[in-house]
Parts: C-alpha cells; sequence; structure tokens
C-alpha cells in the first residue's frame, strides 16, 4: 500500500490559509468578547476596545488614520461599496482589474472606460490620463494584479489624479501583507484590502476612505463604522485579521526573497524543458508569489485536472472565473488570443512552499507537456 501523497499547494493568490496564530486569536476572541461592541455596559466596551486596537495596527500599515479606515466582508464588498458611489459618472479603470471591480463599475451603472495594458500587463499612466473625459468622476486602478502578479504603476496614476482633482481607487487586495503599501505614497482617495490573501481569515477586509471625500454608506442599519458601514462587527475576525497583519508585517521581507526563490526554481526548471514557455509579464516587477506562464499546446483546463489528481493544486487564473469557460479577461488584454489564453497557468507559492514541491509540481507539468 502506498503511502498518502502530501498534498502541494501553489494556489495561493486565490487564497492563503490561514495562520495557525490566526486561528488561536480567532478562538481566543470568541472566548472573550461575547458582547455586541454597540452595547452601554462594560463587557461591551472590551469588544470596541479590540476593534480600535485592529483599526490602530492596520491603518498603521498602510499610512492612514484609524478613522479613515472601515471594515467590510473583504475586497469585493470594498470595491462594490466604491463604485456604488459613482452611480452614472464617467469612471476610468483598468481592463485587467479584478471581476469584483469591473462588474461592480458596470452594474453600478457607470460609464465605463477601459484602459488597456501594454504587452507585459502594465496599465501605462500615460493612457490612463487619455482615456480622462472633463467629467470623470474616479480612475480606478489595481496595485498588483492578481493573474500575473506584475505591479501597477499607482503611484504615477495617483499624481496624475490629483492634478486632475479626479478620485483615485486602488483595489490592493493581491498586494496588502505582501509588499509595502502605503495610501500618502500612492495618493489614493479609496483602498481596497482582503485579509485572506495574506493568511488572514476569510470574511473580512476594509475599506480606506480619505478624510473629507464625500461617501455614502452603501449598508444601512444600526450606523456601525461610523454610520458608513452598518452591521454588528464580525470582532473575532477582527482579531484574526490583526495577527495575520502583524504577522504579514514582520516576516514580509524573508517570504519576499523565499517566494522570489521558488518561483524562480519553477521557472528554471520548466524553461529548461518547455522551450516555447512563456512568462507573462517577462520581467517586470511582479509581486513575489505569483507567476503566469503560457505553456504552447497544453491545455489549462486538462493541466490542473491532471494537476489535481497527482495531488498538486494550481489555477488557470482567477479562483473566482474558475468556472468560466471563457479565457481571462486579462490575458486576452494582454494581447494574447484565446488559444494561448486557454494555455495559461498561474503558479502562487506561499510561506510554507519548499524547494521539493516546487521541482515535484515542475516535473509533473513537464510530464504532462511531453505527452500531449
Amino acid at each position: 500500500m502506498h503511502a498518502e501523497r502530501h498534498p502541494i499547494y501553489l494556489d495561493h493568490a486565490a487564497t492563503t490559509p490561514a495562520a495557525p496564530q490566526v486561528i488561536e486569536a480567532i478562538a481566543e476572541s470568541m472566548r472573550l468578547y461575547s458582547a455586541n461592541p454597540s452595547a452601554a455596559y462594560a463587557e461591551a466596551g472590551k469588544a470596541r476596545k479590540e476593534l480600535r486596537l485592529t483599526k490602530d495596527v492596520l491603518s498603521g500599515t498602510i499610512g492612514c488614520d484609524r478613522n479613515e479606515l472601515f471594515f467590510t466582508s473583504g475586497g469585493t464588498e470594498a470595491n462594490n461599496w466604491v463604485f456604488s458611489n459613482y452611480r452614472g459618472q464617467h469612471v476610468v479603470v483598468s481592463a485587467i482589474e479584478h471581476s469584483s471591480v469591473i462588474k461592480a463599475a458596470e452594474n453600478h451603472g457607470c460609464r465605463c472606460t477601459f484602459v488597456a495594458p501594454d504587452a507585459n500587463g502594465i496599465i501605462q499612466p500615460e493612457a490612463v490620463e487619455r482615456a480622462l473625459e472633463p467629467d470623470t468622476g474616479l480612475i480606478s486602478v489595481q496595485f498588483a494584479n492578481n493573474e500575473t502578479g506584475v505591479i501597477q504603476p499607482v503611484e504615477t496614476i495617483g499624481t496624475i489624479a490629483k492634478r486632475r482633482k479626479i478620485p483615485f481607487h486602488c483595489d490592493a487586495v493581491q498586494a496588502f501583507g505582501h509588499i509595502p503599501v502605503n495610501v500618502k505614497q500612492i495618493r489614493c482617495d479609496l483602498l481596497s484590502v482582503s485579509a485572506h490573501k495574506m493568511y488572514g481569515p476569510r470574511g473580512i477586509g476594509f475599506l480606506y476612505i480619505r478624510s473629507g471625500l464625500p461617501f455614502r454608506a452603501m449598508i444601512h442599519g444600526g450606523g456601525q463604522e461610523n454610520d458608513r458601514r452598518s452591521g454588528t462587527e464580525n470582532i473575532p475576525a477582527v482579531s484574526g485579521f490583526r495577527v495575520a497583519a502583524e504577522l504579514a508585517f514582520s516576516d514580509m521581507a524573508l517570504r519576499d526573497v523565499h517566494e522570489h526563490a521558488m518561483i524562480d526554481l519553477l521557472l528554471s526548471r520548466l524553461a529548461a524543458a518547455i522551450p516555447e514557455l512563456r512568462l507573462l509579464g517577462g520581467h517586470t516587477e511582479r509581486t513575489p508569489g505569483i507567476c503566469a506562464v503560457c505553456v504552447p499546446g497544453l491545455s489549462a483546463e486538462y493541466a490542473i485536472a491532471n494537476l489535481d489528481m497527482q495531488g498538486i493544486m494550481v489555477s488557470g487564473g482567477a479562483a473566482c472565473a474558475a468556472h468560466s469557460a471563457a479565457p481571462s479577461h486579462v490575458y486576452t488584454a494582454m494581447g494574447l488570443s484565446p488559444e494561448e489564453a486557454s494555455c495559461v497557468l498561474r503558479f502562487s507559492p506561499g510561506r510554507g512552499t519548499t524547494k521539493e514541491e516546487i521541482l515535484a509540481a515542475a516535473d509533473a507539468l513537464i510530464g504532462l507537456y511531453q505527452k500531449k
């Protein structure tokens, strides 16, 4: 009888496993903070203190004031909240945004101009500026792409937005906790973040809203979050979010080195056996733990299914689009044909990924390629 194969998880860009310390923090919070934070008695004050402490930690990581940070259920809610405030207005959005940005903009009735990236998946600031109209109400460009890892020139785009006096929204879900993110540096007015992309709990994130920016609530009720986002606060998730952020920022430099090394090892192994291999984004600056490769002639759908049978988990792009038959809008926007886009695999190692796992995954993919 063969020993059970240890699964190899290389899809951290989709979601990360909660760190053990995060799980402990959530359990401890559930024991300690049983009262509704909105109540008037002393026990509720403990929950309010936990909220303030977490906001202090999180606001410190992005360089804003505690009162500019509002908890949400994650990046999707944060992005929808943003575009609900620009209904009917002209907005300039990058064509490679996460679907929660693109669909939010369209379904909230915004007049959208989508800016295509260059062949490396970079949104050029000049293209953003050319797309602006006299009545443009918002610019939205992500910090780092969730399918290629390519980091966008958000600081330059933020400078353009400030000069043109147009609010700038940045979806930083794929960047926060992996690379430094500072709202003052990139001059954004709105910033979306989610905890589950950096070893925190699912179902919680935040939206940074610059003080003084006119902005309406999307969820109404009891007036929580300074009447910006009603609903009883999820204190256990809040506690887990704080611990995940503390861990992420304490070992960010080490993870950067480790994950870059894992990607380099993967690419060198694959390139030696697959001469036609194409790295999307080339050697542009990317977040440490994401790479997307086109393996000509090898269907990503076929590869993912066969790798899964070997206990190896990768994706063909964003997990939220995994059930769509259409090729990724990110890859086609970068100029890939539908056929090429259907041959793209995304690898995203994480904190605990080993060299042995990377080599096993590379060799398994090489095996599939050689049999095609």
